[in-house]
């Protein structure tokens, strides 16, 4: 018997807000197969797809409150790793991986 080629882990996702897809839920599990993935963009995607986030929206992920660069393995993301995808007003709050400047401090010189 030839050996399963295709490789899944499943993922537990915490919305901030239910996505558009299940306005009712801000929990769910996802089963991610890892021959579609190999960069955590591509995880996005599918999680932006299969929720009905518009292709505008822009996802960051983040596994115990650290973030997963758009660009990194998807070998970062293990089985039942927890992820979880803030809203946009809560993304605010992390200027530095949307390349806003923060204000300055004024001088009291």
């Amino acid at each position: 018997m030839a050996a399963h080629s295709n490789k899944f882990i499943r993922l537990r996702l915490f919305f901030d807000y239910p996505p558009p897809a299940v306005v009712g839920c801000r929990m769910c599990w996802l089963l991610v197969d890892l021959n579609t993935c190999r960069v955590v963009a591509d995880l996005e995607s599918v999680i932006r797809e299969k929720f009905e986030f518009s292709r505008s929206s822009v996802l960051s992920l983040f596994i115990e409150d650290c973030y997963l660069p758009h660009t990194e393995n998807i070998y970062v993301v293990r089985d039942n790793d927890d992820v979880r995808t803030p809203t946009p007003k809560n993304l605010n709050l992390l200027p530095h991986l949307h390349k806003q400047t923060p204000p300055r401090m004024k001088s009291t010189l």
